[in-house]
């Protein structure tokens, strides 16, 4: 007798089915009419024909981004107080720290690639609770031929005696080449310099390196 509930292939019964192609898989073909109960060993004749997998998508290393990177990143570069990390109560004490350009090789996704940072801001910690975010790393004032305590973009004036621990966080863009030309990174590498000790002190005359006579522009002269 025929089963309402389910078609069997070449129109056979079920007992036609069990018996001639339970345990060939070509056979596996019955149809369950909707609302009927599955027969047995046929869940996988249930299932719709799926397409093959596509094959796996190949590397793109333009798609990184500053994680993927960040093992590249270059050592944190020293911050240095002028003068000679010591400096006056209300007077500039100039910083600058040491950040260039750094070019690294290694793999992307496996992908042999070269990675270029380039320092793009810097946020002067001066340790008296004041911070300043600058696009530039500092001059000397002996680069910049102008006298000890002048003012620059980064220089800081403290209002107490004591010591400070000045640091720098550089925020560095990133661009990779993989052989067919640059390409942005997307994100910015975040790197702390350690951090200097300056000694301020409190003191009625200018500490100079030089007397007037040496350089008649000095402070005080």
């Amino acid at each position: 007798m025929r089963d309402p509930d389910a078609f069997y292939p070449g129109n056979r019964t079920r007992d036609e089915w069990l018996a001639e192609c339970a345990f060939d898989p070509s056979c596996a073909g019955a149809v369950i009419v909707p609302g009927g109960a599955p027969l047995p060993g046929t869940e996988a004749a249930d299932q719709q024909p799926t397409e093959p997998a596509p094959p796996p998508a190949v590397p793109d290393p333009t798609t990184a981004t500053i994680d993927d990177v960040a093992e590249f990143a270059p050592d944190p570069p020293r911050v240095v107080g002028e003068p000679d990390g010591v400096g006056v109560v209300g007077m500039p004490t100039n910083f600058v720290v040491d950040a260039i350009e750094h070019t690294a090789t290694g793999d992307i996704f496996d992908i042999p690639v070269t990675v270029r940072f380039t320092p793009v801001s810097y946020v002067f910690d001066y340790g008296d609770g004041t911070r300043q975010e600058t696009t530039t790393p500092g001059t000397s004032w002996e680069d910049l031929d102008a006298p000890q305590f002048t003012v620059t973009d980064t220089s800081h004036s403290y209002g107490e005696p004591g010591e400070y621990e000045v640091g720098v966080t550089i925020r560095y863009a990133a661009e990779a080449d993989a052989g067919g030309g640059w390409f942005p990174i997307a994100g910015l590498l975040e790197l702390a310099t350690p951090t200097t000790v300056v000694r301020i002190v409190d003191v009625d005359t200018a500490l100079v390196e030089r007397t007037c006579t040496e350089d008649p522009r000095g402070p005080g002269c």
